[in-house]
């Protein structure tokens, strides 16, 4: 009995025996997909509204400021693109501030109807001609976005606050920060502790506003008005700024001002990052009376984030477009080169034809992205 005992001692001593743990292992883990988010843009120039443009609006539609025709034929176009850009050159001050033509423009709030109306997202309306109505026009131009919360403006502020206050546009799942500038206002002060009216750029003012985007969005794309008004080449300022801006990071920079066209540049920023650059897209709607400056361009590229939150810029075309008016100064059109014939160039106020646009294109273009006629 008592060897019996003792076997069934050791047997439940074996049963309790505690075994080490084994040392844990990794468990492999999945390779997981993220898939690429694409954003296709396009980008037009400058929107100036001389006096010939809006008595056209107005006389056409019978005492209604209408602009919505002159930009019909490229409506489906701005509408394709998932981000639509334009610089607003002229203060929407609107009529009631009484209307203005060149040296200190006023524009009707019609403009910006028919701007938004065209399907543009982003407004570029930071320009030399801000304070050409002073702190009222300013006032009166953002107080009328105000009622389209889908179009986003920059350049132009109501307060400190306002001015610091991130912007951006949210496409196909991302996020981009946006920003806009210009190098002056024609010589008009802005009223000494209201420097937020417009933003005016510095290489320390556009740092400090880079650096406080980075990490809340995917893409950064910056505004620029600068550079020589009618050459078709960008000066030193504009490559050195252009390169400042590739080094912070910033994916795209669109340039307006010179109201001709200049041309577009691949750079790489110091940690080997793309920006795309277009110094000058040119006129976009204006009654200046130059032929060269009756062609303007159309950027149209993709933005691309890889999963990793690498940002490239992809597929970039170049659409000229030339602003179309008659021999009496009237009836307005905007046309896609590729859509304007030597018939309607017959009718052009100015002595054009089809063949010159596509030349000058060429000559300040290159050849260096694709030219869509």
């Amino acid at each position: 009995m008592k060897k019996i005992s003792m076997m069934m001692a050791a047997l439940l001593l074996v049963g309790c025996t505690v075994k080490s743990p084994e040392e844990p292992q990794e468990v492999p883990q999945p390779n997981i997909f993220i898939p690429d988010k694409v954003v296709s843009f396009m980008a037009v120039g400058d929107n100036l509204i001389h006096g010939a443009v809006y008595y056209d609006a107005y006389v056409r539609h019978n005492g209604v400021y209408d602009f919505n025709d002159m930009y019909e034929n490229v409506k489906d176009f701005i509408q394709s693109k998932d981000v639509a850009y334009i610089n607003q050159e002229t203060i929407l001050g609107g009529v009631e501030m009484g209307l203005s033509h060149y040296p200190q423009f006023n524009s009707p709030h019609e403009v910006g109807m028919a701007v938004a109306e065209a399907g543009f997202d982003w407004v570029a309306s930071s320009s030399n001609h801000s304070m050409d109505q002073y702190e009222a026009g300013i006032l009166s131009d953002l107080n009328f976005w105000d009622q389209y919360p889908d179009v986003v403006t920059t350049g132009l502020s109501r307060s400190f606050e306002e001015m610091n206050t991130p912007k951006y546009i949210e496409r196909n799942g991302v996020k981009i920060g946006v920003l806009g500038y210009t190098y002056g206002t024609n010589g008009i002060p802005i009223p000494e502790g209201k420097e937020y009216l417009v933003n005016l750029y510095s290489k320390e003012r556009i740092q400090k506003d880079v650096e406080a985007l980075k990490g809340t969005c995917d893409v950064i794309a910056v505004s620029m008005h600068w550079g020589d008004e009618y050459a078709t080449t960008p000066n030193e300022e504009q490559q050195d700024y252009a390169q400042f801006l590739a080094d912070l990071g910033v994916s795209v920079i669109i340039g307006e001002h010179p109201h001709v066209i200049q041309p577009m540049d691949m750079l790489e920023g110091k940690d080997g990052n793309q920006t795309l650059v277009i110094y000058s897209l040119g006129n976009f709607l204006s009654a200046q009376d130059e032929p060269l400056r009756m062609l303007g361009g159309c950027a149209s590229f993709d933005v691309r984030v890889k999963g990793d939150g690498t940002v490239t810029v992809e597929n970039v075309q170049w659409y000229p477009t030339v602003n179309h008016f008659d021999k009496h100064v009237m009836n307005f059109k905007i046309y896609l080169l590729k859509d304007y014939t030597n018939e309607l160039a017959a009718k052009h106020g100015l002595s054009v034809s089809r063949e010159y646009f596509i030349q000058e294109t060429n000559d300040i273009m290159g050849d260096q992205f694709e030219i869509v006629y």
